[in-house]
């Protein structure tokens, strides 16, 4: 009879455990599926990585956790608990060379893969370690568990994820979560450096076009205007030619907006394939025509059409302004500089000494310097080589 009592509380007992696990592995992989959202929404928004090594470190019921990105020798802290915050500077500087989890990860558990302190080291060879005695031991960490994995071209991505030696190790089934949330975290951090480059690309792209000389708009097949330099948007501005209504361009003239328009279509509907560009002018009143060139451009920007188009449009009435920039460049006086850039506008001699109350002898021997100095024999050589020198897209 007692036997049987004993085998019932046994049994009971038992039954309490296994209802224990399950309950706990439900919340770990309740935790586990809120820092995978996590570490998505930090792929798309930056400073969430801070909030995220806590994160982890809870959903592991760990102490401290580090999150960082090596490109060669060089290694960066994404996101660590506070508790190490402080020695990340030491350990990026000099312990990162000494960190036997990272040189034996490597080697006996793989790129790629979650592996634990058992995996690779025993505990008394790491406590004699110059690792664990100068730079772990002030953190109160002994036990990791964690991975090297590739992020990107040459760049690796290394977790880390510690204990006290207190706690004691990590075991199969904590690795085997680990191993589930370390592939979301891989690709995480591979949107991220894809929208970092996307995200260079656009302020290169958009620099480079508010650096040149020429009015540049990028607009959807429907004349929907995504972007436009700070040329094209004093064009807009002047209305003489161009003007915008509801976000979209248009030409003054019915006519030219009809083939602009054409133009722009014809350009979203090539994006992508080699074609040639469209050419047109649009006409205003008692000045030159503007001469435009419609191209067909394919977006990368998150959020516009994949297809469309981009108008570029010179005025042959806009001055070119850079007065600093050719004295550096040869070397010119302020006089020197003003009389260049007068010739680079399409002043004549005549013109340009009335305006600096000169004689044309003083002016043409001012030339001679300006000639001398831009290496330059004569007039329009001297405006093709201002012309064709960085004067025209630098910033003063």
């Amino acid at each position: 009879m007692r036997a049987r009592v004993a085998v019932v509380k046994t049994a009971a007992y038992s039954g309490k455990d296994v209802l224990r696990n399950i309950m706990t592995n439900k919340k770990q992989f309740e935790r586990l599926l809120q820092l995978i959202d996590t570490v998505y929404e930090a792929a798309i928004d930056e400073g969430k990585w801070t909030d995220l090594a806590p994160q982890i470190a809870q959903t592991f019921q760990s102490s401290s956790t580090s999150l960082l990105t090596r490109v060669g020798s060089e290694s960066k802290a994404l996101s660590v608990t506070e508790n190490v915050a402080k020695a990340m500077p030491d350990y990026q500087e000099y312990f990162w060379q000494k960190d036997i989890w990272v040189e034996r990860a490597v080697q006996m558990v793989g790129i790629g893969k979650i592996g634990s302190s058992s995996d690779i080291v025993t505990d008394r060879e790491f406590a004699e370690t110059e690792f664990y005695q100068d730079w772990c031991r002030y953190q109160d960490v002994f036990y990791v568990m964690g991975g090297v994995f590739e992020t990107g071209p040459d760049q690796l991505g290394v977790l880390g994820i510690h204990r006290a030696r207190s706690t004691g190790i990590y075991d199969e089934q904590e690795t085997a979560l680990a191993s589930k949330f370390l592939p979301h975290l891989q690709r995480a951090l591979r949107i991220r450096d894809q929208l970092a480059q996307a995200a260079v690309q656009r302020r290169v792209s958009v620099d480079t076009l508010d650096r040149c000389d020429t009015a540049a708009l990028l607009v959807a097949a429907d004349g929907l205007i995504i972007y436009a330099n700070r040329h094209a948007e004093a064009l807009l501005a002047d209305g003489s030619a161009l003007w915008q209504r509801n976000g979209r361009l248009f030409g003054v003239r019915e006519t030219e907006n009809a083939r602009l328009s054409a133009l722009i279509r014809e350009a979203a509907r090539m994006a992508g394939v080699r074609s040639a560009d469209g050419i047109m002018a649009l006409r205003r009143v008692g000045q030159q025509p503007l001469s435009v060139l419609v191209a067909p451009f394919r977006m990368t920007w998150t959020g516009h059409p994949a297809a469309g188009a981009i108008v570029f449009v010179r005025d042959p009435n806009r001055s070119m302004s850079a007065i600093a920039t050719l004295r550096a460049l040869f070397q010119l006086t302020p006089t020197e500089a003003r009389i260049a850039q007068a010739l680079a506008n399409g002043k004549t001699i005549a013109e340009i000494a009335s305006a600096h109350r000169a004689t044309l002898q003083t002016v043409r021997k001012q030339l001679k310097i300006i000639f001398a100095k831009t290496g330059t024999n004569r007039q329009a050589q001297c405006v093709a080589v201002i012309l064709r020198s960085v004067a025209t897209i630098a910033r003063e």
